[in-house]
């Protein structure tokens, strides 16, 4: 029931985790929300500042205390076929961020990435060996020609390969800084992820104890 102030504060407590969800979902993705802090978002109402401490503690980010947060909601304030179905629509809500994240960091196959790779620089490599419009049968023809705008040429073709290759590499990952392909097939790498990730589910603090200074 919604009559009573403590049913609204639920609610409100509710609105508050799913919000903060959304945004550490879309934070990493936006270049407008990339560097907002907690203090903004405790200025506006999202997020007390006793859970500020429990965020900046967690192994994955702040994105699995929020679900686990809201868990806890649902298994505290529903019942019966409500909790199914609200626990249902969470893992849509999940789903629908990993999406999100999944095709924003979609990634060629490693064979053929390391192919392309291989036979760019494999041309650049074997591009100055290429034949010369020079008759080197002709000693006087090769001492009178002028080989520095063969070896600039051959230079500029050169970067400009590389240049693409960079340039494949940024496209694959838009909002990296630096472009550095993501670690997303090396076993141990997707082990340590799901380890903290399953940690911060399990080892967060319920909300309602710490704001009662009982955590």
């Amino acid at each position: 029931k919604r009559d009573t102030e403590k049913a609204w504060h639920e609610c409100y407590r509710l609105y508050r985790y799913v919000t903060l969800n959304f945004f550490f979902a879309y934070q990493p993705y936006t270049p407008g929300l990339k560097f907002v802090g907690f203090r903004p978002l405790a200025k506006c109402g999202l997020v007390e500042l006793e859970e500020v401490q429990v965020l900046k503690a967690s192994h994955r980010g702040s994105l699995s205390v929020t679900e686990a947060w809201i868990a806890n909601w649902i298994a505290e304030n529903l019942q019966a076929e409500s909790r199914q179905q609200a626990f249902q629509a969470l893992r849509e809500l999940r789903n629908a961020c990993a999406v999100m994240q999944a095709l924003l960091e979609q990634r060629a196959p490693v064979s053929f990435e390391s192919l392309l790779y291989l036979l760019t620089y494999c041309l650049i490599a074997i591009l100055p060996f290429a034949p010369s419009n020079i008759d080197c049968n002709n000693r006087r023809a090769v001492m009178d020609g002028v080989h520095l705008a063969t070896v600039m040429g051959d230079g500029i073709i050169c970067a400009f390969y590389i240049a693409l290759l960079h340039m494949l590499r940024h496209l694959q990952s838009p909002f990296d800084d630096i472009g550095a392909p993501h670690d997303a097939l090396n076993p141990v790498a997707i082990m340590n992820s799901t380890e903290r990730k399953l940690r911060d589910y399990l080892g967060a603090p319920d909300p309602v104890a710490v704001l009662s200074g009982a955590v």
